[in-house]
């Protein structure tokens, strides 16, 4: 390697072998870098749909906002409203025994009897 040489001498000299020796150096660094690439990845992926914007001549539509999934009041049915119900509590429970937070159990286990179907529709007089 000449390291004397211009620009426009080593790229006339670069060769397929040179390419393909780059084109694994460049794959291998992705590979070990990834996921510290994705920040990056991201504010050019942003900064080509700016400039697209900018240069064509039909506006960038917006990203359809992706319709709710089993979270809309109108079509839940109790069932699933029940079961929703249940896995807070579980999920709550399970992060007070993460914490180490013995109150945070024993009220959350004092709620269990409360979540059934029959105790929720029970009329109070």
């Amino acid at each position: 390697m000449n390291y004397a040489q211009s620009f426009d001498e080593f790229a006339s000299s670069l060769g397929p072998t040179d390419l393909a020796l780059y084109a694994g150096a460049a794959l291998i660094a992705w590979v070990l870098f990834k996921d510290r690439l994705n920040p990056v990845s991201l504010v050019v992926k942003q900064l080509v749909d700016k400039v697209y914007g900018l240069l064509s001549a039909k506006p960038v539509a917006a990203k359809p906002v992706p319709a709710a999934t089993n979270n809309s009041v109108g079509t839940e049915t109790k069932e699933d409203v029940f079961f929703e119900l249940v896995t807070s509590w579980k999920k709550t429970r399970d992060l007070a025994v993460k914490a180490q937070c013995t109150e945070a159990i024993k009220v959350a286990d004092q709620m269990f009897p409360y979540l059934s179907p029959v105790v929720c529709n029970e009329e109070k007089v």
